[in-house]
């Protein structure tokens, strides 16, 4: 486009005044220092990052919708984009260009031009930005709608409905970024009901299909003739799944269970309508067999979970009597399963309490063993002999031959030495002493 622009510029020029214009080559700066040339190399390199980064920019914001909600604004970020890689694509190889005019009327350079068109890209896609949160916030609604029927796949059951609302809720985008926000705004209310209307008939269309499918098929057969009662319960419970859904249509668990539970009756209706054609169709004299079959098969199950025989009995009180035996048997699994799981509890706070003596004892053991091995340590200090001054012998008189012997403990004390005593004068006992003695 720039090129083309040059050409008709040129074109015009050599018209009006005969000669040809050399302003491109006036229009040049020349490089007349190293100093120069390295301050537009690193201007050129900056501008390359600049656009690598645009590009990165542009391509995060397709894969983000984001032309989606800002179709025009994007489109001209584009468009800037490309100008602006025309602009670099001049002095790319050739850095000297890099000064020269961008055109022949304009005072801007070709550098210039580049970093021009990148603020328009940057200006163009901040705008879309902006109106993206705008929209965000102005159909917020329609959007939640919107998301939620792209997640059930409606277009894969309703492509035609599905289809005509992305292009209703799109005008409605195009609106807020035109700024007429008060447009889609008043549009908005009839859009919901509508996306809300697809969504119902979607999530019946999954989860329910089968049971209206098999209601219908009955209906056909006929199967109100023989089995009326049990049709209408289960066209009852398809009905009810029905208004459940148009209530609640994100409630998915609870509208499995009831779109399983309109099925379940509705293939009861077939097994009742399949025995009453039968009865219908058997002769009188087997209705006995008939009845004992059935009966044949309350006499098996309560065989099979050891209760009596109650064939004596009317076939509604064998029933009631199986029924009574089951809810026994189960109160006293019940109450064996308790007293298991308390006899596990009482066993696991004893394992505990033993692992907590088990490990006191453990202490114990470590600390006596630790005392064994521990050195013994003396407690005073050595005693030091003391020197026992020398005991002077005295002369004792002659015991009368009358007298007792000494006992061992007296001989003991008398050989046992005794402590220095200052000198005393030895006194003789007298006659008398000695008469005392002997008596």
């Amino acid at each position: 486009m720039k090129r083309e622009f040059k050409i008709a510029a040129l074109a015009a020029a050599v018209a009006l005044s005969g000669c040809a214009s050399d302003s491109a080559s006036t229009s040049s700066l020349p490089l007349e220092t190293n100093q120069a040339q390295e301050q537009v190399s690193v201007q050129i390199n900056k501008v390359k990052q600049s656009i690598d980064s645009a590009e990165k920019k542009l391509q995060e914001a397709k894969e983000n919708k984001l032309d989606w909600f800002a179709t025009l604004q994007v489109r001209d970020a584009q468009n800037a984009l490309a100008e602006a890689k025309e602009y670099y694509a001049e002095y790319e190889l050739d850095p000297s260009e890099a000064n020269s005019s961008s055109g022949f009327f304009s005072s801007t350079t070709n550098i210039q031009a580049t970093e021009e068109s990148l603020a328009k890209f940057n200006a163009h896609l901040t705008k879309a930005e902006a109106i993206r949160v705008s929209v965000q916030t102005v159909l917020e609604e329609a959007l939640s709608y919107r998301d939620q029927l792209n997640k059930i796949n409606a277009v894969k059951y309703y492509p035609t409905s599905a289809k005509q609302l992305e292009r209703k809720i799109k005008t409605l985008v195009d609106y807020v970024a035109d700024e007429k926000a008060e447009r889609a705004i008043s549009a908005q209310p009839e859009l919901v009901r509508k996306q809300r209307a697809l969504e119902v008939r979607t999530v019946t269309r999954i989860y329910l299909y089968d049971a209206q499918t098999e209601l219908k098929r009955l209906k056909q057969a006929r199967i109100s003739m023989h089995a009326p009662e049990t049709l209408a319960q289960g066209a009852a419970a398809v009905k009810a799944a029905e208004a459940f859904i148009a209530a609640e249509p994100r409630a998915t668990a609870q509208i499995i269970d009831k779109a399983d539970e309109a099925m379940f009756s509705l293939k009861h209706a077939q097994q009742i309508a399949n025995v009453v054609k039968k009865l219908k169709a058997m002769p009188e004299k087997d209705y006995e067999r008939h009845v004992l079959s059935f009966e044949k098969i309350l006499l098996n199950v309560s065989l099979a979970l050891g209760s009596e025989d109650v064939r004596d009995q009317p076939i509604s009180k064998q029933g009631k009597h199986l029924v009574d035996f089951i809810k026994a048997n189960q109160q006293g699994e019940q109450e064996s399963a308790i007293a298991q799981q308390k006899l596990r509890s009482e066993l696991g706070d004893e394992k505990a309490r033993a692992a907590i003596l088990e490990k006191k004892v453990a202490e114990l053991s470590a600390q006596l063993l630790a005392a064994q091995q521990a050195p013994v340590l003396p407690l005073t200090a050595p005693v030091q002999a003391v020197p026992v001054a020398p005991i002077k012998t005295a002369t004792v008189a002659p015991a009368p031959a009358s007298a007792p012997a000494a006992t061992p403990a007296e001989a003991a004390e008398i050989q046992t030495p005794t402590p220095a005593k200052p000198e005393q004068p030895v006194q003789v006992p007298s006659e008398e002493a000695a008469t005392a003695n002997q008596g």
